[in-house]
């Protein structure tokens, strides 16, 4: 009898292709899963990350102080504008007329100022006469010789001042000239107004003078025209005096010419005070008109037509009078701040104190 052979089996076939394959789905599954954790795992570190990093919210109240944000940068502004700085108050001693001989005569003064009480001096530079004690190219001045023999240049005269240590200042005489005042020049008061007659304040043969005429543009021009030469020469301050009407019995006669309806008496000195302020301010100084006493204590008065509390300007000194300047005070009307009184003495200081006057021109 033949042997019976016996028959294996093995795993082939249909059932071991169908678990290869569903090892490979298997695996393929697990990497996308673990691919899949750690992409989970990347953006939490990452979140984590940036929280901890992130600036600190600002609180409500340091919200409300921040400005909103803008895309477009911008300049940064300021709270304020900045304040202009405050002057030095002006403590102004004059030259004497001896000194003004000479450049070598003013130095010596100069040597002889205290420092310590005094930081401006000033210097007369036109008289009350009209002349002109300093070189000027004004075509009036030439034409009137209104300069002195004796002048001397007006820009070194102020860099000596200013090289000494002190503020340069000019005094000067506004429409108190008898040398630029006459009708032919067209600046002087008529007689009765008639052309061609020029008007005095008293008779020729008892001194008469004559003024300049605040109605005549020729006048007005040539004050103007002085002042911006004189702080071009380098005089920060210029104290100007009569600016006024002459003091006169002769009124009647005096003729004030074709321009008398142009303004009020007020208006006309009011424009030549502002005419003058304009020309030294091109050239960066400041006028500071000189008022008599009598023009604050008599409101009526022949000198300025008014109250010389009326006129506008930025400072005044009004001229106090020995034994009158408390009462000559008292009437003034202008901030304290904006006085520089005109004294003749020391001996006026305590009561300039006594004030809240911290600012003066002596001499």
């Amino acid at each position: 009898m033949a042997k019976q052979r016996k028959i294996k089996h093995y795993r082939y076939g249909y059932s071991s292709k169908k678990y290869r394959r569903a090892r490979i789905w298997k695996t393929l599954l697990f990497l996308l899963l673990l691919a899949a954790l750690v992409f989970v795992g990347y953006c939490v570190t990452k979140a984590v990350g940036n929280l901890a990093n992130r600036p600190e919210e600002p609180s409500s109240s340091q919200t409300e102080s921040l400005p909103p944000e803008s895309s477009a940068p911008s300049e940064p502004e300021s709270s304020s504008e900045p304040e202009p700085p405050a002057r030095t108050a002006l403590h102004a001693v004059a030259i004497p007329k001896e000194s003004m001989a000479s450049l070598d005569a003013v130095s010596a003064f100069l040597d002889t100022v205290d420092t310590e009480r005094y930081n401006c001096v000033a210097a007369d530079l036109k008289d009350s006469s009209g002349t002109l004690w300093y070189t000027s190219a004004v075509e009036l001045a030439q034409t009137c010789k209104a300069v002195s023999p004796d002048a001397l240049d007006a820009a070194a005269l102020a860099e000596l001042i200013r090289e000494k240590g002190f503020i340069p200042a000019a005094r000067i005489y506004a429409l108190q000239d008898d040398i630029a005042s006459h009708s032919s020049y067209d600046t002087s008061y008529l007689y009765l107004d008639q052309a061609g007659v020029t008007w005095l304040d008293r008779a020729a043969d008892k001194g008469g003078k004559s003024w300049l005429n605040p109605y005549m543009p020729a006048a007005v021009d040539y004050l103007a025209d002085l002042s911006e030469e004189i702080a071009g020469a380098g005089f920060e301050r210029i104290f100007v005096c009569g600016l006024q009407y002459p003091d006169t019995k002769y009124l009647d006669e005096m003729g004030f010419g074709p321009n008398k309806d142009a303004m009020t008496a007020v208006e006309a000195l009011q424009n030549v005070l502002d005419r003058m302020t304009s020309a030294a301010a091109r050239r960066s100084g400041t006028v500071i008109p000189v008022f008599q006493g009598q023009g604050y204590l008599e409101p009526a008065n022949r000198l300025y037509a008014d109250s010389a509390n009326v006129f506008q300007t930025e400072y005044t000194s009004p001229l106090l009078v020995q034994g009158q300047e408390a009462e000559i005070l008292d009437a003034v009307t202008a901030g304290k701040d904006t006085l520089v009184p005109s004294i003749q003495s020391e001996e006026q200081f305590p009561l300039l104190k006594e004030k809240g006057i911290d600012q003066y021109l002596i001499g």
